[in-house]
């Protein structure tokens, strides 16, 4: 959306239910896709001893499924079925790639699109993923509910848990009727899906990868994890930790943010329109109406602001002089800045926190080639594939036993 007056008005219909409150309102949704998830990875530490397999995109089928049942209170059934079943997974994945080639130069959309209908008539099923979205939107506002939980057996009321994402935008229109409608809500949960989903997937992804290819990082925040779990006793296998706990683990969020500095989800520039009157920038003036942007992995290599080893994943760096944490705080850029920066930041992090403290206290992941990297693609969002990995469970005494589905 080019016009900000309208992306402001877009926002703030919405903004209150991505709070760091509202969308932990949701955490019980992603952990119950959390659960089946360390299931299947047990399911296959036990049963594929010799097979390896690539856990990139089973990562993706779980990022999809988590952002489906915290948004629509129901999931995909990747995870169940790890694959794809309804397409839209490569759906997306095509609709963004047709996205980045076109949208850089929007000018020529009309007449590229009008050719590739005329070549090929069956195109247009390239949308039907945001069509599948947009039913999956409507089917959910059907169902939900303000609450999941009935009274408890004494008969005192239970706190109140949202259905879902669309749940939250719901129990806002009857007290606001004008502020969202129905094509309103439809809007706003199609990036939830096709921005969130891809983008959580990549962080999630890239954890994964520079944990098991730095043991040293690996092994001081398994000590960190290990020490949080002992702590808690005899911590029942169904349990997941919660982001709030999570949170207060130094070391995971260096860790975390390190991962989003080095890999961010977003592999094209942030543009932006230089205003009326033109602007200086780095002592170069531009004017008005000049498209200019910044990359999130050139300004997170910039070894000025994060220091020689800035090509280095090194979590410390998160943990050092306050003053030099604010001056690279400064230059973070994997969500944005400013009124358009992500507005499913607390998603993304939500996510974060939830599995990779679980996987790093569950399992082991041994890659099948050690010395082969992985691959990276750009469609808007970075994609990666073939990290081949053999899986192991931990034999914790926390963390035995797989979490029951």
């Amino acid at each position: 959306m080019a016009d900000n007056q309208q992306h402001l008005e877009r926002r703030r219909q919405v903004n209150e239910f991505y709070t760091t409150k509202a969308i932990n309102s949701l955490a019980y949704r992603v952990d119950h896709v959390t659960r089946i998830f360390l299931a299947r990875l047990a399911q296959k530490a036990t049963s594929d001893l010799e097979d390896s397999w690539d856990i990139c995109q089973t990562i993706r089928f779980y990022a999809y499924d988590a952002l489906a049942n915290l948004t629509f209170g129901q999931a995909f059934g990747y995870v169940d079925n790890d694959s794809d079943v309804n397409g839209l997974i490569e759906g997306v994945a095509g609709f963004l790639r047709y996205g980045m080639t076109v949208g850089s130069f929007a000018e020529w959309h009309d007449i590229i699109i009008r050719i590739v209908q005329a070549l090929l008539p069956d195109s247009n099923k390239a949308l039907l993923p945001l069509i599948n979205i947009g039913q999956k939107a409507i089917e959910s506002m059907d169902i939900s509910k303000s609450s999941v939980d009935g009274p408890e057996k004494s008969g005192s009321p239970q706190p109140q848990k949202p259905h879902s994402f669309v749940g939250l935008l719901q129990d806002k229109h009857p007290r606001d009727p004008s502020s969202l409608d129905r094509d309103d809500v439809i809007y706003h949960m199609i990036p939830n899906i096709v921005a969130g989903a891809d983008t959580s997937s990549a962080g999630l992804n890239a954890a994964i990868y520079l944990l098991w290819r730095n043991p040293r990082v690996l092994n001081k925040l398994r000590a960190e994890l290990d020490a949080w779990a002992e702590s808690r006793g005899q911590r029942p296998a169904e349990n997941i930790i919660s982001i709030t706990e999570a949170q207060e683990l130094a070391y995971l969020q260096a860790v975390l943010k390190e991962t989003l500095r080095v890999f961010p989800g977003l592999g094209i520039n942030l543009v932006r329109t230089v205003p009326e009157g033109g602007m200086m920038i780095l002592n170069h003036f531009f004017p008005a109406g000049t498209t200019v942007g910044m990359n999130a992995f050139v300004a997170h290599a910039n070894r000025e602001v994060f220091g020689d080893d800035a090509s280095d994943f090194r979590p410390e760096r998160w943990l050092g002089d306050a003053e030099r944490v604010t001056q690279m705080d400064e230059y973070f850029l994997s969500f944005g800045r400013g009124p358009r920066s992500c507005v499913g930041k607390n998603i993304a992090l939500l996510l974060l926190n939830t599995l990779i403290p679980e996987l790093v206290l569950r399992f082991d992941f041994e890659p099948a080639d050690p010395g082969k990297e992985w691959t990276v693609y750009d469609d808007v969002f970075m994609y990666q594939s073939d990290f081949h990995v053999k899986v192991r469970q931990r034999t914790k005494p926390d963390t035995a036993q797989p979490p029951g589905i």
